[in-house]
């Protein structure tokens, strides 16, 4: 809490800010400064300011002891003149005012402290009035969130392929950020996360008591044989494809070796913990447990991710959760193998939905959270960590143990039937090499996306704790603690993807990705960051099915690939295939050739004697002629006249949802130009006879003269002479054309007052 003394200064400071006047007149600058922006009429300003700050709310939270410390007041009042400068024009009443409110010569009375003489901070009013009291100028420099986001800019959408359309709460802007244009990472942004990182702490291991290994009754009388049991299992655990055992990864580990990016820093190995077990110098099981936790962690950050050495070592660890844990969780690991002990048979790319899957069996996920038949719970201990909503996990992957899925529990949940087990239900984030994508698209590194895949999963297959930024929050800090620790795995996430259509979607409101309880959370929003001093972007890698030269890098198989642009949009119906003949006979339907950009792909990816088989299947047999390849690729000269990361226009998905699609290639039917009206010989044809149509044409009149004779008289006493006139040549005419009288196209005098009296007469009579 505020101390009496720091609470009255700060007063001080906010009547400072609260008085200054703009002119004569009287006006107090600070007041569009005194609420927040109506959200109805200002929708666009709580998309692009994460963090809105006034000077009520500040005073409020003041009086109410919302602010434990100083400094946090500090943070606020920085942040709301931030807030300010960054969403309005420059020139604008507003900027003019919050630039008003900066450092004036009658406030200079003391030097500014240590803590905020940052250059990257903003000089204000407030902070030359604060420093100027000798209680707050001494605050020690902390951790702040007062750097402004960084200034959205009109945007493009990044892909827009065939089987790639990119278009676009919490975190910040989304779909209208422009990343393309923002300064690229350099060796100034390097030395900027690295400041940060560094000031971070290290995950210091489990701390909790509960979740650790469960012993039956008849094992709590001699552990020690059970652990010896546990420890010859795994020993004599065989991969999946019946060769070699997993646990030959952990006899390559270095026993005395610390590394930096695990929580511990004793040695461990598996024929230390096998000593330990003979020598029986564990005190309880959960020591053994948690010397076997290490084990694993130190074979995680051991081997590079992806590797085959890690993905044994994750199969590991999922089978030693499994053996102890209760009785049901290990008698379900007999029946779980073939899917590397996963509690659902298949991951990301492999597994359906449940309402499309009768046939094939794989169906595992749900686009809604289900509630039936379960009782929802606050948090999940498992092995002495605590996995609670929001936290992002790795889990086993059933069917590619190299590459751990990657997920956001929604729910913590226990069935209602049953033995007693634990469950979280999670969504999944593929990774790029899970998705379907063109040659061209680049990614941000340790890029994620999200998708609307839920699948429930047992605590045995957690793995650990990671971290995911939006890309709004990646590009200005890192989580804060306990979010996120310097020696966890840290992914960034900027779009959505759509599987089932292969469509690549820019996320545009944050707060729609994560769970419902958690978008009203605390002031600081989900997942506060420790900011930066300025923004600094990820690096772009290319695609992780496009290998490196010298086979420096191995292309992942799994349920992605790559799709042609260019050869999808040949699939269209504007450039569909022509039909040629070969020998002269009948016509058969061309296939396209396929573009430069797919050649040197499958080259690439394939190798130079493959790429040629692969070619030639796409070409068909070669008895049909393939068409001009049209594509932009090869207009602009090759793939190698693009660049390495060619920058590219694409629609935007308001614009893409209103074309139609290729019903095969899901390509958008997409043309340069209006269609061209073409000539239909059957329009000059005529249907009916002459006269035919001449008895229609007189039909029709005499229904006309029918109507017009079964007006109301009185309307024709009030029109005017020339109205009359004009009513009765008109009747005339039509019965000429209903008796067949042909009616002479000239001119006919009006007739008389005599006339007009005669024939008011007739019709009276």
């Amino acid at each position: 809490m505020l101390t009496p003394e720091q609470r009255t200064a700060i007063e001080g400071v906010l009547e400072t800010i609260l008085e200054l006047k703009a002119n004569s007149r009287g006006r107090t600058v600070a007041e569009p400064f005194l609420d927040l922006p109506d959200r109805e009429a200002w929708k666009e300003y709580y998309l692009v300011i994460p963090h809105p700050r006034c000077l009520h709310g500040i005073k409020e939270g003041i009086g109410k002891g919302s602010y434990t410390t100083a400094q946090s007041v500090y943070d606020d009042l920085t942040l709301l003149f931030a807030n300010a400068l960054h969403f309005n024009e420059d020139g604008s009443g507003i900027a003019k005012d919050a630039r008003t409110l900066k450092v004036r010569d009658i406030f200079t009375t003391a030097a500014l402290p240590t803590a905020i003489t940052d250059p990257f901070y903003l000089q204000t009013l407030f902070e030359t009035t604060w420093a100027a009291d000798p209680i707050l100028q001494k605050l020690p420099p902390i951790f702040r969130d007062a750097t402004p986001p960084p200034k959205p800019q009109p945007m493009e959408d990044i892909d827009s392929s065939p089987a790639n359309t990119a278009a676009g709460g919490v975190g910040g802007a989304g779909g209208d950020t422009n990343w393309e244009n923002m300064k690229p990472r350099d060796k100034q942004g390097d030395d900027i996360v690295r400041k940060v990182e560094s000031q971070l702490p290290k995950w210091k291991g489990p701390s909790g008591e509960e979740g650790w290994i469960t012993l039956e009754a008849k094992e709590t009388n001699d552990p020690y044989t059970h652990y010896g049991e546990v420890l010859s299992k795994l020993k004599a655990l065989k991969n999946s494809d019946g060769e070699g055992l997993p646990s030959e990864a952990l006899t390559r580990i270095d026993e005395n070796a610390v590394l930096p990016e695990c929580s511990f820093t004793t040695p461990m190995s598996l024929a230390l913990v096998e000593n330990r077990v003979l020598l029986r110098g564990y005190p309880s099981p959960k020591d053994f447990d948690m010397d076997m936790m290490r084990l694993l962690e130190k074979g995680r950050r051991w081997f590079e991710p992806g590797s085959k050495d890690y993905g044994r070592i994750l199969v590991l660890q999922r089978f030693y959760q499994g053996l102890t844990s209760s009785a049901t969780a290990r008698n379900l690991l007999s029946t779980t193998a073939s899917a590397h002990y996963s509690s659902v048979p298949a991951g990301p790319g492999y597994a359906k939905p449940l309402h499309h899957a009768q046939d094939s069996g794989a169906g595992v996920t749900t686009y809604r959270i289900q509630n039936k038949d379960r009782t929802f719970i606050r948090n999940v201990w498992f092995k002495g960590v605590e996995y609670r909503m929001g936290d992002y996990v790795h889990l086993i992957h059933p069917d590619d143990p190299e590459r751990p899925i990657i997920g956001q529990i929604f729910k913590c949940y226990v069935p209602d039937s049953g033995p007693v087990s634990h469950y979280v239900t999670v969504c999944w984030y593929f990774r790029p090499e899970q998705t379907f994508h063109s040659p061209q698209r680049a990614f941000w590194d340790q890029e994620v996306f999200k998708t609307g895949h839920f699948a429930d999963h047992a605590v045995e297959d957690l793995i650990e704790k990671v971290a995911c930024q939006f890309m709004t929050r990646h590009i200005r800090g890192r989580p804060k603690p306990p979010n996120w620790y310097i020696n966890w795995p840290l992914y960034v996430c900027d779009s959505r993807y759509n599987d089932r259509d292969r469509v690549f979607v820019r996320i545009k409101n944050w707060a729609s990705c994560i769970p419902d309880e958690l978008r009203k959370g605390s002031g600081e929003g989900f997942y506060p960051i420790v900011m930066f001093e300025k923004t600094v972007m990820p690096r772009r890698v290319e695609s992780p099915f496009i290998a490196l030269s010298g086979g420096a890098k191995a292309v992942p198989t799994g349920p992605g690939g790559l799709v042609d642009e260019d050869e999808g949009r040949r699939k269209s119906k504007r450039t569909a295939a022509t039909k040629v003949s070969s020998n002269g006979g009948a016509g058969e339907t061309g296939t396209p050739a396929p573009s430069e950009a797919m050649v040197d792909i499958f080259a690439a990816v394939a190798g130079p004697s493959n790429a040629a088989a692969s070619i030639a299947a796409i070409k068909g047999s070669g008895a049909a002629k393939a068409l001009v390849d049209r594509s932009l690729t090869v207009a602009a000269g090759g793939r190698s006249m693009l660049g390495a990361e060619p920058m590219i226009e694409m629609l935007p998905e308001e614009t893409a949802r209103r074309f139609d699609r290729d019903p095969r290639t899901n390509e958008i039917l997409w043309f340069t130009g209006p269609p061209i009206e073409r000539v239909n010989p059957e329009a000059f044809n005529p249907r009916y006879s002459m006269a035919y149509l001449a008895f229609l044409a007189k039909k029709k009149a005499a229904v006309a003269v029918a109507a017009e004779d079964d007006e109301d008289m009185d309307e024709e006493e009030d029109d005017d002479e020339q109205e009359r006139r004009d009513r009765a040549n008109r009747r005339k005419r039509m019965r000429m054309l209903v008796e067949g009288e042909e009616v002479e196209k000239k001119w006919v005098a009006p007739p008389t007052l005599l006339d007009t009296l005669f024939t008011r007469g007739s019709a009276s009579s």
